[in-house]
Order: structure tokens, then C-alpha cells, then sequence
């Protein structure tokens, strides 16, 4: 996504809560001339101000960096600790449908849920 639509994601997501530009720019911690140049794609965010609107906003923080052609600093440590994996993981993974994610994410939670109760053990 681009910076004028992301900015303009960001501006709808602002007036849905009824907040003005001072007040989300209070909320988030920065100018509210940063916000405005925000929303009229004049600007990036950092990936912090991004999560801090996230937050603001009440939207999912994941989809906000995406929408903003980032990725969240957890997400970036993994793919730094094994770099081929994450890459191979979603070529192979790609054509899947929503359903087929949603499972594959519950499978995956649920193996997570194993060595968690082993590791307690």
C-alpha cells in the first residue's frame, strides 16, 4: 500500500472513532501536524507510531503494518533467526484458502500448546 492509502486508511479509521487530528496526535504521542501529513500521504510513520496508531485506532496492529509495508519486530526477529524458512513456509503455503490457514494456524497453536506443557513439566 501506498502512502496516500495508507494515510487515508488512517484517516478513516481516526473520523470512525470521532477523534480530530490533535486529539489521536495527543493519544499517539506525536505532532498533530506529523498525523496530518500522515493522512495526506505525505509522510511514513515509523513502525513504533504505526502500532501506537494501531493501539489508538482500535485496529489490529498486525494488519496496520502491513497496510504500511512493514512487519512487527517479533515477526522480523524470526525471520532474521531462520531466514530460508519463513520464505519457503509462504511459497508453499500461498495458494491455501482462509480455511485452510485458519487450520493450519490451530494446528500449529496447538503444537505450541505440547511443548509448552512438556517444557512445564
Amino acid at each position: 500500500m501506498n502512502k496516500k492509502t495508507f494515510g487515508l486508511l488512517i484517516r478513516k479509521l481516526r473520523k470512525a472513532k470521532k477523534l480530530t487530528l490533535r486529539e489521536l496526535a495527543d493519544i499517539v504521542h506525536v505532532s498533530y501536524v506529523n498525523i496530518a501529513h500522515i493522512e495526506n500521504g505525505r509522510s511514513g510513520a515509523s513502525r513504533k507510531v504505526i502500532q501506537k496508531l494501531a493501539k489508538a485506532l482500535d485496529y489490529d496492529a498486525d494488519k496496520l503494518l502491513a497496510a504500511a509495508d512493514e512487519i512487527g519486530e517479533d515477526v522480523e526477529k524470526i525471520i532474521r533467526k531462520i531466514p530460508s524458512a519463513v520464505p519457503d513456509f509462504l511459497r508453499t503455503a500461498k495458494n491455501l484458502t482462509k480455511d485452510e490457514w485458519e487450520s493450519l494456524t490451530d494446528q500449529i497453536k496447538e503444537m505450541k500448546n505440547k511443548r509448552d506443557s512438556k517444557n512445564e513439566k
